[in-house]
C-alpha cells in the first residue's frame, strides 16, 4: 500500500463529503419540489361533489397557496391528496380504497362526507366547524393519522389531527369506523 500524506488524505476526505453533501442537498430539494416529502397535492370543492368526479363535472378546482379556488376545474382527489370544502356541500366518497392525506373543513359549514366505498383519511381539520360522516352499510372509515399536510393550499394538518371530525352516522349493518 502507498504512503498517502495525512494532509493529502484529510483533503481527499473532505472533497468527498462536499461531493456527498451536493448531492444530497440536490436530492433533498428535488424530492421537496415534486412533493414527495409532506406537500400533498390537492383540490377544493366548489359544489357538492364525489370521489368519482372528472374535470368535466366541474365540482372541484385546482387550490392556490392562499386555501382558495384558482378557477382552473380539476378532477377528484387522488390517493395521497389532500382536499379543502370550499363551502357548504357534501363530499360522496365512491372511490374504492381511497387514501386522503387531510381534510379541510375551516370557513365552511359542511353538510357532510358520505363514505360509500372503503375510505381512509389521515387528519380533519377545521377553524371550528365539524364535519358530519355518514358510512354507508359494509363499508369502512378509517382514520390512519399517518399523513400531514404542509401549509401550500391554505392549510397545514399535523398528522392524527382530527379536530375537525364531526357525529359519525354508521348507516347499517357492518358499517366500520
Amino acid at each position: 500500500m502507498a504512503n498517502i500524506s495525512p494532509k493529502l488524505f484529510q483533503k481527499a476526505i473532505q472533497q468527498g463529503l462536499k461531493a456527498a453533501l451536493f448531492t444530497t442537498s440536490t436530492a433533498a430539494i428535488m424530492l421537496s419540489s415534486s412533493g414527495a416529502l409532506g406537500v400533498a397535492a390537492g383540490v377544493i370543492a366548489t359544489n357538492n361533489a364525489a370521489f368519482s368526479d372528472n374535470v368535466d363535472n366541474n365540482n372541484w378546482n385546482g387550490i392556490t397557496a392562499a386555501g382558495v379556488a384558482n378557477g382552473n376545474p380539476a378532477g377528484s382527489p387522488q390517493n395521497n391528496w389532500a382536499f379543502t370544502y370550499g363551502g357548504d356541500y357534501i363530499i360522496t366518497a365512491d372511490a374504492a380504497n381511497r387514501i386522503i392525506t387531510a381534510i379541510n373543513v375551516a370557513g365552511t359549514t359542511p353538510v357532510g362526507l358520505n363514505i360509500v366505498q372503503n375510505t381512509v383519511v389521515g387528519s380533519i381539520i377545521t377553524g371550528g366547524n365539524l364535519l358530519p360522516v355518514t358510512i354507508t352499510a359494509g363499508k369502512s372509515f378509517t382514520l390512519n393519522g399517518n399523513n400531514a399536510v404542509a401549509a401550500n393550499h391554505g392549510f397545514d394538518a399535523p398528522a392524527d389531527n382530527y379536530t375537525g371530525l364531526g357525529n359519525i352516522v354508521l348507516g347499517g349493518a357492518n358499517a366500520a369506523l
